[in-house]
């Protein structure tokens, strides 16, 4: 069975040295190389479905010539530590008009600049530009919940919830780069804020060094993540997004 945390190093190295582009492009590539594994697929799978997907958000990135590796590293996951209370999962939401619903394990297409849009652009540009930012985070989120699950020591947890604290963050330069029209501007703006309180929440978390303090800044975190699902939900409402129903645990 592969470790996913060990095959996205494995890519991520392989994305860097084999296909290079902005570190957007090469996260969006990694993700498309593990999708493939997960589904199954071998190591050519996976690492043509990587350049296909920096060549569509890059279009201009030669195809690679570089013998591939023999195998991905894999490993046996730790077990998950029952104890933890169980977050809020986001999921990804439905492809704005495109008729496809995303599936649980994503290939993130990441957003290219989005300063020249205007503040005129549609709605239907609009879901479609936060759907691939919320599906970025999304793929960020769980991944990384994962591994605090599987570990036994705050210390451990430290480095998934400083990553998810920093995918917020990613999510808000991606929302700030868009000029919004005055009907949703309240509402991406509740959503930005929303994103920043809890990164800040999970940051905080992330300087636990007890069980107890671990315990008490959770809820804090738990509270911030509640309420940014719930800005997350009102803006793609109002942007036509359907949002997911009965998404998996």
């Amino acid at each position: 069975m592969i470790d996913q945390d060990q095959a996205r190093k494995f890519w991520t190295g392989w994305v860097r040295r084999e296909i290079g582009g902005s570190a957007m492009i090469q996260e969006a590539a990694v993700s498309a190389a593990v999708n493939e594994l997960l589904l199954g697929h071998d190591n050519q799978a996976a690492a043509d479905a990587a350049r296909s997907t920096a060549q569509q958000l890059a279009g201009d990135i030669p195809p690679v010539s570089a013998a591939l590796p023999a195998s991905t590293p894999a490993s046996t996951p730790a077990p998950l530590n029952t104890g933890k209370p169980l977050f809020r999962r986001p999921w990804p939401y439905v492809a704005a008009a495109a008729g496809v619903v995303v599936a649980a394990i994503i290939v993130i297409f990441a957003t290219r600049s989005v300063h020249n849009l205007g503040c005129l652009v549609g709605q239907t540009t609009l879901g479609q530009r936060t759907t691939t930012l919320h599906n970025a985070f999304v793929d960020v989120y769980n991944r990384d919940f994962k591994v605090i699950e599987a570990c036994t020591s705050v210390d451990c947890e430290k480095a998934p919830k400083l990553e998810i604290a920093g995918s917020l963050k990613t999510y808000n330069d991606g929302l700030n780069a868009i000029c919004w029209p005055d009907k949703y501007k309240a509402h991406a703006t509740a959503l930005m804020q929303a994103n920043t309180a809890m990164a800040d929440a999970f940051t905080k978390w992330a300087t636990a060094t007890t069980p107890g303090e671990d315990q008490s800044l959770q809820s804090a975190a738990k509270e911030q993540d509640d309420r940014q699902g719930v800005a997350d939900d009102i803006l793609s409402t109002d942007l036509g997004v359907p949002l997911p129903t009965d998404a998996p645990s």
